[in-house]
């Protein structure tokens, strides 16, 4: 019998996110695994590295085509947003990712609150805005909280959430001139607050069936308490304590409307559908949708799969997904170290000492994302070159347990001016539904 070549997937992406990704998959047997462009924290031996691709989406499809791959995994939103899905699938090239126009579910918010009420999915009420005065107004017609939001891509940063009058002045100073009229920004919008605990609701969907991965909860806030400015993910928990079969129920029914919503719309979906939940008092409703994995959730969910995730994204990408998995279902936290100066100015360039020490710890995985070489150093010389350096991810049989150790794993850890949250996953700050 002859052996069966293995299969080649290219993973798209640098970060925490893609560096899961790709780890996953090449625990499969008979796949072999790139990533472009990646980063020097991924090197464990196990994958292959590519170099960055054309912005582009033509160009880099082109790249892309020259390498023969089977299945292209897009991570970030950027190039969903791009397009480069569409140019890569008109190259008959399988690939797990949504249109250009589909991944305006998350490309744009206003886009995907239009889906929302067109599809009957819960969310709040909101109303573009282009004034001072027309944000005054809904303050006071909807009292605070008010959150305001940036309609395009922001890395997660795009979102202030006022409280009282004070965050309402700080907002209005960022983003309106003495004249109250908008500056350096596009389209904002303002939605009326909405209170009780957040859920990440995470699936892989061919735009018809879909298979839901365990529940996750990540922290936005960069400081202990959720405390300070947003940022793209501090930490995140999987499963989150006290969901229901009935929440699960809420859930699947977002993910069915918004996926019949864009289907309706000419845009059906395909690949990681997000959406970010929040159980209020009146029941399940949705702050936002992404078109991509999250990230840091992506770091304590992914690991769930188990060594089938290549058969996952293949079938996939070729239309024919499950719709069942056996998830490993293992409690998992996972902690990012963040750069000094996060997420204001990052500060980067600092050495960072004892990745080697933590990748030997059992039930310890470390993602790494903003790492780099240190100038005319070798392979193991790493420096920080971004916001977010690294997620240290640690299973355990409870929560507290695998908490206890990915904190124990961060100790080992050396960055200088390298700042972690010292509460993810703890009971305080883990509400449970």
């Amino acid at each position: 019998m002859s052996k069966r070549s293995p299969k080649k997937f290219i993973v798209v992406g640098q970060g925490g996110r893609e560096h899961a990704l790709s780890h996953v998959l090449s625990l499969s047997s008979g796949a072999d695994v790139l990533v472009s462009p990646g980063n020097p924290g991924m090197d464990d031996g196990r994958l292959g590295f590519l170099p960055s691709f054309p912005d582009d989406p033509k160009e880099a499809s082109e790249r892309i085509a020259a390498e023969k791959p089977d299945v292209v995994i897009i991570g970030p939103e950027k190039p969903l947003v791009a397009g480069l899905a569409d140019c890569l699938k008109s190259r008959s090239i399988p690939v797990v990712g949504p249109t250009s126009e589909a991944a305006r579910i998350e490309g744009s918010k206003l886009f995907a609150k239009e889906i929302m009420k067109q599809s009957g999915i819960p969310t709040a009420e909101f109303s573009e805005v282009t004034t001072v005065e027309e944000i005054r107004t809904l303050v006071r017609k909807w009292g605070y909280p008010l959150v305001l939001k940036e309609d395009g891509l922001a890395q997660g940063k795009g979102v202030w959430v006022m409280k009282n009058p004070d965050d309402l002045d700080e907002v209005l100073d960022r983003y309106f001139d003495r004249e109250g009229k908008k500056q350096n920004v596009g389209r904002i919008y303002a939605e009326k607050g909405l209170s009780g605990p957040e859920v990440s609701y995470i699936v892989m969907t061919d735009g018809e069936r879909f298979l839901p991965f365990p529940t996750a909860r990540d922290f936005k806030r960069v400081g202990d308490g959720d405390t300070g400015p947003n940022t793209g993910g501090m930490g995140a928990l999987t499963p989150v304590p006290g969901w229901t079969s009935q929440d699960d129920e809420s859930a699947r029914m977002v993910i069915e409307r918004c996926l019949w919503g864009l289907k309706k719309n000419g845009t059906p979906f395909m690949g990681f559908l997000y959406a970010g939940l929040m159980k209020t008092a009146s029941g399940i409703m949705v702050l936002e949708f992404n078109a991509r994995f999250g990230d840091p959730e992506a770091q304590v969910l992914l690991p769930q799969v188990g060594e089938g995730f290549a058969d996952l994204m293949e079938g996939l990408a070729r239309g024919s997904l499950p719709t069942s998995h056996p998830f490993k279902g293992k409690p998992t936290v996972g902690v990012v170290l963040a750069s000094p100066g996060y997420p204001e100015k990052p500060v980067t360039g600092g050495r960072i000492i004892g990745i080697d020490k933590v990748r030997k710890l059992e039930s310890v995985s470390v993602y790494s994302a903003g790492i780099s070489l240190a100038p005319g150093g070798g392979k193991t010389d790493l420096v920080s070159s971004g916001g977010r350096v690294l997620t240290v991810s640690a299973e355990g049989d409870s929560l507290q347990a695998a908490r206890a150790l990915a904190y124990s794993a961060l100790e080992l850890l050396h960055l200088p001016g390298g700042h972690y949250r010292s509460d993810i996953a703890l009971s305080e700050s883990n509400e449970p539904l």
